[in-house]
């Protein structure tokens, strides 16, 4: 058996391009067919969508598709990408349209090598709603120590794709890997409740005590 977080579905990518491109191109066949009387009207009105059609493939449908994180696990094994640029997502998204090729991962752990994964929290503020009204948010660090004494820090391995994060979590704990969760932040992730409120009334527990 073998589970995969964050993976890339072909559907999703039409799904993600119908839904982006289908208003440009109607735009373009709007304005196309509207007379200003300027000069080269309609040659500045092509580069402009030529222009933005380069942005959407190159910046905007990869950050879509991807997740800032993919990984794997089967009986045997845990691997991890973290994605660093957006960049890299655009390389790993063609190379996966065009050859079926999926990223390498850049973290491979041996389950039998895994002592216990220990899961906390920090609060951070992000650009640029930090600057609003309560603009921050929790990070869930999984701190993966091993039998060796090395370490393995992992702020994204939270999916959106709870079902199959989930699953993944499941399939590493009957391999007997061991997690350390003193605040129960697992249990709240896999039930999808609100990870923010949960970890508000665990926040709320601590001033208390």
């Amino acid at each position: 058996m073998k589970v995969t977080v964050g993976k890339i579905k072909k559907r999703k990518v039409i799904k993600y391009c119908i839904g982006l491109l289908a208003p440009l191109f109607f735009y373009l066949f709007l304005l196309m067919n509207i007379d200003l009387g300027y000069d080269n009207y309609k040659e500045c009105l092509l580069f402009i969508f030529i222009t933005t059609l380069f942005i959407v493939m190159i910046f905007v449908l990869p950050s879509l598709i991807f997740l800032n994180s993919m990984w794997e696990v089967d009986q045997n094994s845990l691997k991890y990408i973290h994605f660093d640029h957006n960049l890299d997502k655009t390389k790993y998204l063609y190379s996966f349209l065009f050859r079926n090729k999926y990223p390498r991962y850049q973290i491979n752990l041996r389950l039998s090598q895994i002592d216990f994964v220990q899961i906390s929290y920090y609060r951070y503020s992000f650009y640029p709603s930090k600057y609003l009204v309560d603009g921050s948010g929790y990070k869930i660090v999984f701190k993966f120590n091993m039998l060796d004494g090395s370490q393995y820090i992992i702020e994204n391995f939270v999916s959106h794709d709870r079902e199959s994060f989930k699953q993944g979590i499941e399939l590493m704990k009957k391999q007997g890997v061991r997690f350390v969760d003193p605040y129960h932040l697992l249990e709240a992730l896999c039930s999808n409740k609100d990870i923010n409120l949960h970890i508000a009334l665990v926040e709320k527990e601590k001033n208390h005590d």
